[in-house]
């Protein structure tokens, strides 16, 4: 009886052990990006965002290193909306300098490295205020071409750069198909969907929906 008794017990720590998950807490991988904060910008850091300044002629330019050959984004908002990538080098390093639109007083940059599609890295935001910004002068006869002064873009000599998606302004139900993002809900929709045609002010293009979860934006559910 008291083998019997043994070996009934056994069968039940078996079982309990059995039922109990292994469970092991796995960190997600994440490719490192660090931003060197401009010289003589007068830079105010906070939780959120690094707050910085152009120079006179409204250039920024962002350098830093991450990963070699990871894929480095930049995400503006405010004015034209853009993005623009560039490769780092072999040793990781990376440089990028942009030239804000005299019409655009502030902006906004977040800035992302992808590695591969399972490693990407925190996000780092800037918000840049133009220090070369001129006032747009209304007149009657041509107030909306006074204002449509394009962004200009320069690579420095240790990055290549990919090929830049530029997304000009356009009314959404001219989008031609591309993913269009709500920069204020962070929500893209595709063309099926309800909330695909909005107020182009508020309009961010993407060409893929994979471009549009990159730059940090979730899929709408209608």
């Amino acid at each position: 009886m008291k083998k019997i008794t043994t070996i009934f017990i056994g069968l039940i720590a078996g079982l309990c052990l059995w039922a109990v998950p292994n469970t092991q807490t796995v960190e997600a991988s994440q490719t490192p990006l660090t931003i060197n904060i401009p010289d003589g910008k007068q830079a105010q850091i906070t939780n959120k965002a690094i707050k910085i300044n152009s120079e006179a002629d409204g250039t920024i330019t962002f350098t830093g290193k991450t990963e070699n050959d990871a894929k480095v984004s930049f995400v503006k908002y405010g004015g034209n909306n853009h993005h623009y990538k560039v490769i780092a080098d072999e040793n990781g390093n990376f440089s990028k300098t942009l030239k804000l639109a005299q019409n655009t007083k502030k902006c906004k940059f977040v800035i992302t490295s992808d590695d591969d599609e399972d490693s990407k890295s925190a996000k780092v935001t800037f918000i840049v205020t133009n220090t070369g910004y001129v006032k747009p002068v209304e007149s009657s006869s041509s107030s909306e071409s006074s204002t449509a002064i394009s962004e200009e873009s320069s690579n420095a000599t240790s990055s290549s750069e990919t090929a830049v998606s530029t997304n000009d302004d356009m009314k959404t139900d001219q989008a031609n198909g591309k993913i269009v993002g709500n920069i204020n809900s962070k929500v893209y929709h595709t063309p099926d969907q309800q909330g695909y045609h909005m107020n182009p002010a508020n309009a961010v293009y993407f060409n893929s929906e994979a471009e549009a979860q990159a730059a940090g934006y979730r899929k709408s559910l209608r």
